[in-house]
């Protein structure tokens, strides 16, 4: 009685407290910095979310600025050390060492006197990551008597978070209802690699032949090379374990088996073996959906996932990301209670929403229905304030014995969704056509993901907060049922929704997409084009709609890729755009990419849009694909006849009297 108390002390005072910290957070806003080693003022470039985040991180439970687990790891044997910092020469620690102010060269050349060996500076946090001497951390002439240093922390290891949920989720009911499937989103998976020769993330329609006239003679003796497929499903590779370079997205692979199966659940296509008892498919939640492999984990340390990040956020714009997915979490020694989110992976994972990707994070599976103990168990990066932190399910639909429960240190509420995480069959890293089950938050998380991806398809002007506020408002409320929970662990202190155990609720696929798109069943719409069709520059695209109310002002809009919408020309002779065209821009950059049309009535009242990938070539339009047929040019001539003919008359009239003129004269 007398813990909860303290408790209900605490929250009393923190109410009380947070008009003071949030007037003083606003007071200098404009003057996020510090000196750095020359005595310059250099800007701070983290958000204002994480303004003086040192003052008062859970992991410095002293004030000294410096992680508490990297100096109990100091005083540990080297056995000890040598397997934590498994990149760190023998004395050295792996670090993250954070300033007031974003780092500038004179700063590290400070840290190079002091033998620290930077490894990696961040462009979005004002953070390097590096291996430092012991001394270094200790002494009091080492890193912190440096100009704005304000922490060092502990780089630690990271880990995959592991321990039929198409239907059960009800994501196949956007697929057969709305038609939607993902197509034209793009997910970016920040885990251990993705083994890109799988039939179930090969390519996007499980045909090799797809691009093909005439498919190879399985009996000829000596057959052609079969080309690379023209609609792969790995769009982009980034390598930042091994090589710290994009590579080529046909050599993708996966270092271990964890990413493959998170691949497959966000978006597998379902190719390779089937359910052997009712011969279904094991297809993800968007298999319309790319894939862009982040190779980050788990043969280095925390600084390769956070370089995965930053190379998410600086080719945003590049490979059109719209969302990240992530089933990592840190490897701990003992049951914690300190993630507060302003560790530099969460604030790193802020970041990424920052630049405008929907993030979505495991809960951790720190066994959140043990009693007592499972409470205040969300691992890092999920205790990020920003991301969508993922709770996970059974099949049943109940809370998972093993996934974490809130509350973060700062007394936050997390996770902030459920989806199932038990028992999910996904490809299987190990083979190149078979299938696995495992369990985890790390599970669930990829199926929240996929989810985005429908709602992007939706809408794909969609923003991150706005994501996040379709969660909060229209997840299915659940509460915890102590008799059918196994530890009996309510680890909400007060009820509130949020809660700390399936955050604002267990998802609703069908509700979540018809929001984020407004969606109105009434309304359609449809693209005269073929999926992979070749369309050339400033081609014209035609199509059909139905539904818009007589007199309405409606519209049917058209978009390429990431492009703006723009809006169509109404063909039909009653104002309905029961039939319309476009013609599109000229295009900069020939490729894959997805054109998407919509039915637009207002904000409220838009129909399920129509996606198709296509390939985009530079050649220009003939007149006939720019829509103007033969039919069409002998009017366009027979007008320009009408509109000549008394022109030519006229002109010769003139020319003729003018001679006549000229001849009179002469006479």
């Amino acid at each position: 009685m007398g813990q909860t108390r303290g408790i209900y002390a605490s929250i009393v005072l923190i109410m009380l407290m947070a008009p003071l910290v949030s007037s003083s957070i606003s007071v200098d806003s404009s003057r996020r910095g510090g000196l750095d080693f020359n005595g310059d003022w250099v800007a701070s470039v983290e958000p204002e979310i994480h303004f003086e985040w040192w003052l008062d991180w859970s992991r410095d439970k002293d004030g000294n600025s410096i992680d508490d687990r990297l100096e109990w790891l100091i005083l540990q044997p080297s056995e000890i050390q040598n397997q934590w910092w498994k990149r760190a020469s023998s004395g050295y620690a792996r670090v993250f060492i954070d300033y007031d102010h974003h780092p500038t060269d004179a700063d590290i050349s400070a840290l190079e006197e002091l033998n620290v060996e930077v490894t990696f500076r961040f462009s979005y946090l004002d953070t390097v990551a590096a291996s430092a001497p012991f001394d270094s951390i200790l002494g009091p002439d080492g890193i912190l008597s440096l100009p704005g240093v304000v922490m060092i922390e502990d780089l630690g290891l990271a880990e995959p978070n592991m321990h039929q949920a198409v239907p059960n989720m009800g994501v196949d009911v956007v697929w057969n209802d709305l038609g939607l499937d993902g197509t034209g989103a793009v997910i970016a998976v920040l885990d251990t690699g993705v083994r890109g020769d799988h039939e179930g993330l090969n390519d996007m329609d499980d045909d090799p032949f797809t691009c093909i006239d005439e498919p190879p003679d399985p009996l000829d003796p000596n057959p052609e090379p079969i080309p690379a497929d023209c609609d792969p499903k790995i769009i982009a590779f980034f390598d930042a374990v091994f090589t710290d370079q994009e590579l080529d997205p046909s050599e993708s692979y996966d270092s271990g088996t964890h990413g493959t199966h998170v691949a497959g659940i966000a978006a597998g296509s379902g190719g390779g073996q089937v359910d052997p008892t009712t011969g279904e498919k094991y297809v993800g939640a968007a298999p319309g959906a790319w894939l862009i492999n982040i190779l980050a984990c788990c043969d280095g340390d925390i600084e390769d996932i956070m370089q995965g990040a930053q190379w998410a956020i600086d080719n945003k714009e590049k490979y059109g990301i719209n969302i990240l997915t992530s089933s990592l979490g840190e490897q701990q020694f003992e049951i914690h209670v300190d993630n507060d989110g302003s560790s530099a992976w969460s604030r790193q994972m802020d970041a990424v929403v920052e630049a405008g990707i929907i993030t979505t994070l495991s809960a951790g599976n720190e066994f959140g229905g043990a009693t007592f103990a499972g409470c205040n168990t969300i691992d890092s990066p999920g205790d990020a304030a920003l991301p969508v932190t993922v709770a996970s399910l059974d099949k049943d639909l109940g809370l998972a014995i093993y996934s974490s429960r809130g509350y973060t240190s700062d007394l936050r509420v997390k996770p902030d969704v459920a989806t199932i995480g038990s028992s999910i069959m996904a490809p299987d890293a190990a083979t190149n056509d078979g299938y696995t089950s495992k369990s985890g938050t790390s599970m669930a998380t990829p199926l929240m993901a996929g989810i985005a991806a429908l709602m992007v398809q939706a809408n794909p002007d969609i923003t991150p907060s706005e994501f996040k506020d379709i969660i909060a408002a229209y997840s299915i409320e659940r509460e915890i049922v102590l008799l059918d929970d196994p530890g009996f662990n309510d680890c909400s202190v007060v009820e509130t929704r949020p809660d700390n155990e399936f955050g604002y609720g267990q998802a609703d696929p069908i509700v979540f997409v018809e929001v984020a798109g407004s969606i109105d069943r009434s309304l359609n719409v449809t693209m005269d084009i073929d999926t992979l069709q070749v369309i050339q520059n400033q081609s014209q695209i035609t199509g059909i709609a139905s539904g818009l109310p007589s007199g309405s002002e409606g519209r049917v809009e058209v978009r390429v890729g990431g492009a703006e919408w723009r809006e169509a020309k109404d063909e039909s002779n009653d104002g309905d755009w029961t039939s319309w065209s476009i013609l599109l821009e000229p295009h900069n950059n020939s490729g894959n990419t997805t054109i998407f049309a919509r039915l637009y009535l207002d904000d409220d009242h838009i129909s399920p849009i129509d996606a198709k990938r296509v390939i985009l070539i530079d050649e220009v339009a003939t007149n006939q694909e720019k829509g103007l047929n033969e039919e069409s040019l002998l009017i366009v001539l027979f007008g320009a006849l009408i509109f000549l003919v008394p022109v030519i008359g006229v002109a010769i009239y003139f020319n003729r009297r003018s001679i006549w003129s000229a001849t009179s004269d002469e006479d």
